[in-house]
């Protein structure tokens, strides 16, 4: 399901599970994801992982999508809705949520609709802000003043 999506969405989607295990979580949830994708923006994960900031090439984007403070504003209301339980060892295969599964199925549809080789972590974000039903996560975007629309132009500016 996979091949499609960048290096940098696979990190997410990688240290998203690492992170939810580190909760606790049953399964990768929609949450799990976008805490990932928005400390991947930031730059966070690209320093956790390699040990050093990287400024380009196929994990770090060059201009953070997410301002400091949005980010900072959608990182702690995805605090506050996290499952915080005893760990989850690295070793244990974590399902995904029917509906992480949905959402990267949409993001996979998205890309091909606008043209993209690859589905990248805005791909992500941009199916999650068009859900039909508001997922906690996402009502935390919409409340931080993200809208599809923004992420849609984000993309193909990136595209250009």
């Amino acid at each position: 399901m996979l091949e499609q999506f960048s290096d940098r969405s696979k990190m997410v989607i990688f240290l998203a599970r690492k992170d939810a295990g580190r909760r606790g979580a049953a399964a990768l949830q929609t949450g799990d994801l976008l805490e990932a994708i928005i400390n991947e923006d930031q730059g966070k994960l690209a320093t956790r992982f390699v040990g050093h900031s990287i400024q380009s090439g196929p994990i770090r984007a060059p201009e953070p999508f997410f301002s400091a403070e949005i980010a900072a504003k959608a990182l702690l209301g995805l605090h506050n809705i996290l499952p915080q339980q005893e760990p989850i060892a690295d070793s244990v295969d974590m399902a995904m949520s029917p509906s992480l599964q949905q959402l990267l199925s949409a993001a996979t549809t998205l890309a091909k609709e606008l043209q993209h080789t690859q589905v990248q972590p805005l791909h992500l974000v941009a199916a999650m802000m068009a859900e039909e039903e508001s997922s906690e996560p996402t009502t935390i975007l919409r409340e931080a003043g993200i809208s599809k629309e923004a992420v849609i132009q984000a993309l193909r500016s990136q595209a250009a």
